[in-house]
């Protein structure tokens, strides 16, 4: 199998190798701030599982003199403390994609900074119910049609955002960002909509917390690499040579 990138066409066996080194460098920087910020954003993340385990734990077996009973703010709801600190990686890569656009001219991540903005409503304000719930007032149908409706509207804005952004591609180099954070979305998707649909068929069959740890947190470490990645990609093009506009943030450091 072979991609066009506009400038050749790269097979696949040739074409995974680079985007996985780059994703490497662009998360795992000789930077203390980046080293110091990866550490920070895994070490909340880790707290956050602990506290939702213990509370789930705790509610399964009713020990009601716990500390986390009934402090539905440790689960992974609208609201509850892992959300929360997801909505703030979302925008803090929104910013970041937004940010590094229009320092290098490399207008194709306005579409990342624009898909997360659409995420980042979605998850903290509902967007996709809330247009649901339109369809259903306005052309009286089912809710899970309009629910249906209001997934698929948000899916395919985010998509044009995506077709939007690769046709401003004007380098090869930049191909192979581009595929990198595509990837990553992708594998958002994958956690937010297929796990969801595989908990959803098996139901009470699975145990609740395993699932929602899969579901839940799976989405919460992949935005978690995405917001590095889109940091580490900034410091890179921050120490690459000012003569070099063009691909020197996708290069490697020195070893």
């Amino acid at each position: 199998m072979r991609v066009a990138t506009g400038h050749q066409t790269l097979s696949v066996p040739c074409l995974v190798p680079r985007c996985l080194r780059l994703a490497r460098d662009f998360l795992i920087l000789p930077d203390r701030v980046h080293r110091w910020s990866v550490a920070a954003v895994a070490g909340m993340i880790s707290i956050l599982i602990a506290c939702f385990v213990a509370y789930a734990y705790v509610e399964k077996h009713h020990l009601v003199n716990s500390f986390f009973y009934g402090r539905l703010r440790f689960s992974f709801v609208d609201g509850g403390y892992p959300e929360i600190f997801g909505y703030g990686l979302e925008l803090a890569a929104c910013a970041l994609f937004a940010m590094f656009a229009r320092a290098y001219r490399k207008k194709q991540l306005y579409a990342f900074s624009a898909i997360l903005f659409v995420a980042f409503l979605d998850d903290a304000f509902e967007l996709h119910e809330t247009i649901g719930h339109m369809f259903d007032i306005g052309l009286r149908l089912s809710p899970v049609v309009g629910d249906l409706i209001g997934f698929a509207s948000t899916g395919l804005l985010s998509v044009a955002f995506w077709l939007a952004g690769a046709r401003l591609i004007h380098e090869e180099e930049d191909w192979f960002s581009y595929l990198v954070f595509t990837a990553y979305f992708v594998t958002l998707i994958a956690f937010g909509v297929g796990v969801d649909a595989v908990h959803g068929m098996l139901g009470r069959n699975v145990s609740q917390t395993l699932m929602t740890l899969i579901e839940d947190g799976g989405e919460l470490v992949t935005t978690a690499v995405i917001s590095l990645s889109a940091f580490g990609m900034w410091l890179r093009r921050r120490t690459a040579p000012s003569h070099d506009c063009g691909t020197a943030a996708y290069r490697s450091y020195p070893r």
